[in-house]
Parts: structure tokens; C-alpha cells; sequence
């Protein structure tokens, strides 16, 4: 008699939901640590740009210190979700926040949106706008320019 060979190419049932199972595992240990990963993403975002903006603050101080006269400021506009550079009366830089990678975040409520400093370093009026994103809707960070000493305070709003 001739020996019945079988096929044994492929997998097994019992295979294939071992393969499943470590998969779902691996996955449901996975998922907290991603969003944790995001939440961390979010903030690092909102800091960098926060960071951006004080240093676009600072240089405009610093230009009125030196003599600039008060052609020099920034303008935040919340339509179009950007901010504006004057310098000598004329726009040196338009800031985009979706075009600098940063279209999760949004300009919300400001107190004035325009700063510009005194021959002395103090701000004109008192400058503040709140930061948001959209991703993390509970990630507000508040953006002020201190009255006379000028000074850039962020600080998150809980």
C-alpha cells in the first residue's frame, strides 16, 4: 500500500490565534503609551511656539532700547491665525501658524493685538492672548507682555 502523504503548507487554527492574541496583547500594552506620547507632543508643540513668540517680542524690546522708534510691532490677527511683524512701519514677517507646522494650535481671546514698546523697553499697552490646541482642548497656555517692565510671562491656564 502506498503511504497517504499530506500537504502540510500553511497554518493551523490554533496558529493563527496565538498570532492573533500576542498581536491584540502588544497592541493594548502599546495604545496608553501612545497617547501619552501625543499628550507630551501636544505640549512640546505649544512650548516651542510659545517660545518662538517671546523671542519675537524680545527683539522688538530690544530694537526700542536701541533706538527704534515705534514703527517696530507685532500684531496678532485671530481671521487668519497668524501674527504679524512691523518693522519701520512695514511687514517683515507674516507667521502662519498651519504653515509653520503648527495648525493644531490657535490664537484665542486676546486682551489687545498689538504690542510695541517705549523708547525705554515698557510696553505701550498690556499685551496678552490665550494659546490653545485643538487636539488637546484642555491645553490652554496664556502668552502676556508684563506693563512697564515688559517682561514675557507664559503661564497654562487649568
Amino acid at each position: 500500500m502506498a503511504a497517504s502523504s499530506r500537504n502540510n503548507s500553511g497554518f493551523t487554527l490554533v496558529e493563527i490565534l496565538l498570532y492573533i492574541s500576542f498581536y491584540g496583547l502588544v497592541m493594548a500594552l502599546l495604545i496608553p503609551c501612545a497617547e501619552g506620547i501625543i499628550k507630551v507632543d501636544n505640549r512640546l508643540e505649544m512650548e516651542g511656539f510659545c517660545q518662538r513668540l517671546a523671542a519675537e517680542v524680545t527683539a522688538l524690546q530690544q530694537a526700542a532700547l536701541w533706538g527704534a522708534g515705534l514703527q517696530n510691532k507685532l500684531t496678532v490677527d485671530l481671521d487668519q491665525q497668524c501674527y504679524y511683524v512691523y518693522r519701520e512701519g512695514k511687514i517683515v514677517k507674516k507667521v502662519r501658524l498651519q504653515e509653520i507646522g503648527q495648525g493644531s494650535l490657535y490664537f484665542y481671546s486676546p486682551n489687545t493685538s498689538i504690542i510695541r514698546f517705549s523708547a525705554e523697553g515698557a510696553p505701550q499697552v498690556y499685551f496678552s492672548v490665550l494659546i490653545k490646541n485643538r487636539r488637546q482642548p484642555q491645553l490652554v497656555k496664556k502668552f502676556e507682555v508684563q506693563p512697564v517692565t515688559g517682561r514675557v510671562v507664559i503661564s497654562e491656564i487649568k
